[in-house]
């Protein structure tokens, strides 16, 4: 794993978004414009990358992500500051008071003067026993918050998506229960004209209209539904009461680019950012241990100085001029075993980064495995949602002429329509769910793009869908 990660390199692995947060990340005022620019106008219509640049134009999470990220870069820059010269200048005014009993001159005297003195040290370190590792530690500063800033790109990519997704899911599950309400009604209507002719038993009215009551109902929680799921995604850009594109009608689901889930935790284990910060807490707790270890070492440093002062309103004052360079050599003797604790306390951290980066490692190959897995699992299950769908339908169809023609009873035809609108609901979310998986595996693997997002805005239809 390289220690030296420019932020060129960086940023060619991270997601195009990353580079758009990346611009405005040059401005150090960048995140404080965006906390303070006003909300952005709403839109009639919002694709799914409109909604990504929506939300990097204006979630508060994406300036505070862009502040930690300038933030964390500036460890690195403090710790590579250590090994650099130290410039420092001290002054001083004094009024002194004084009175000297005797001098090898003659009798003493009291006197009252003023005076000052100016002086300036410049301090090289020359050498320390970590330098290298100080050098190792701010790679891993950078490193860490590099991958820090790309995880919460991607997951930004997979929170916008995921509102977007469910205000979709939500307005198909309010068009099912229109439906499903019309249809009671429908019945309702009809099983009353019949009791009123008396073709049916007072049962039958009386279970159509409990049908009817609860298509009411549920009727009003899908309403619910979207409003909430509006308002999650107005969170995010701004736009939640837009129309949003909805996904084709028989359009097959894209298939994943490898089926070979080894290729998944292969690219797991390159990419994925929370990985590759355990790997970068490694290398930093190495860094550490050597550094606590020379600390028992002798330091050199190169010093040099200029002062100045004047106490020449003193009967013996002077005024002088002065300018010294020299080595200065520093040896730890005794800390009353401070510094020992410390190396243990380094050495224990190091212990404890290794197991987390084990530990990381494991959960990342699980996760990623689970994820594979739900996603060839959704693309199955469309399939057989999609034929659950035609049978419920031809059911439905058949108990309605069975209905027709006396054989069969309301319960059974509003049993049926029940069943159709459950398979159709089922196939929905199965869609839906296997669209947004496809992204969680990408983020799990870390090679979420943006680019994803616009991939996914060819499946959804030129129509926007009609508003709850």
């Amino acid at each position: 794993m390289s220690r030296d990660v420019p932020l060129s390199k960086s940023l060619n692995k991270a997601p195009v978004l990353l580079l758009s947060l990346a611009l405005l990340a040059g401005s150090s005022s960048a995140a404080m414009a965006m906390r303070e620019a006003p909300l952005l106008p709403t839109t009639p219509t919002m694709t799914l990358r409109e909604a990504l640049q929506r939300a990097i134009d204006s979630d508060p999470a994406v300036a505070a992500s862009l502040a930690q990220r300038a933030a964390d870069r500036e460890a690195g820059v403090q710790e590579r500051a250590t090994r650099l010269p130290q410039i420092n200048a001290t002054g001083t005014i004094s009024t002194t008071d004084s009175d000297v009993v005797s001098t090898p001159f003659g009798p003493g005297f009291q006197e009252r003067y003023d005076g000052w003195n100016l002086a300036a040290e410049l301090r090289q370190p020359l050498f320390r026993y970590d330098f290298l590792a100080r050098g190792h530690r701010a790679d891993a500063q950078d490193q860490i918050g590099e991958q820090a800033f790309i995880q919460r790109g991607q997951a930004l990519v997979v929170r916008v998506a995921d509102r977007y997704l469910a205000v979709l899911k939500a307005a198909n599950e309010l068009t099912l229960a229109q439906s499903e309400a019309e249809a009671v009604a429908k019945s309702l209507s009809d099983v009353r004209k019949r009791y009123e002719v008396q073709l049916v038993a007072g049962t039958d009215l009386k279970e159509a209209q409990a049908r009817n009551d609860l298509a009411q109902a549920a009727l009003l929680s899908a309403q619910q539904s979207v409003e909430s799921a509006q308002d999650t995604l107005d969170e995010t850009t701004g736009n939640g009461r837009a129309q949003l594109f909805t996904l084709k009608a028989g359009t097959a689901l894209p298939a994943l680019d490898s089926l070979d889930a080894e290729v998944w935790l292969t690219r797991a284990r390159a990419n994925s950012p929370a990985y590759q910060q355990t790997l970068a807490q490694v290398e930093l707790a190495q860094a550490n241990v050597s550094s606590r270890r020379s600390e028992s070492l002798p330091t050199v440093d190169v010093v040099a100085t200029h002062s100045r002062q004047d106490m020449s309103e003193s009967r013996i004052g002077s005024k002088a001029n002065s300018s010294v360079l020299g080595l200065e050599v520093k040896l730890p003797i005794f800390t009353g075993g401070s510094q020992s604790s410390k190396v243990r306390e380094a050495q224990a951290r190091l212990t404890q980064a290794q197991a987390e980066q084990a530990r990381s490692e494991r959960e990342l190959l699980r996760e990623t495995r689970r994820l594979f897995r739900e996603v060839e699992t959704a693309r199955s299950q469309s399939l057989a949602y999609q034929q659950a769908v035609e049978s419920a339908q031809a059911a439905e169809q058949a108990t309605r002429y069975g209905y027709e023609a006396g054989k069969r009873t309301i319960t059974d035809v509003l049993n049926a329509q029940s069943n159709t609108v459950q398979a159709q609901r089922n196939l929905d979310r199965s869609r839906y769910d296997a669209l947004l998986k496809m992204l969680q595996l990408k983020q799990q693997a870390g090679v979420l793009d943006a680019a994803d997002l616009a991939a996914l805005d060819t499946l959804l239809t030129s129509d926007p869908a009609p508003r709850a």
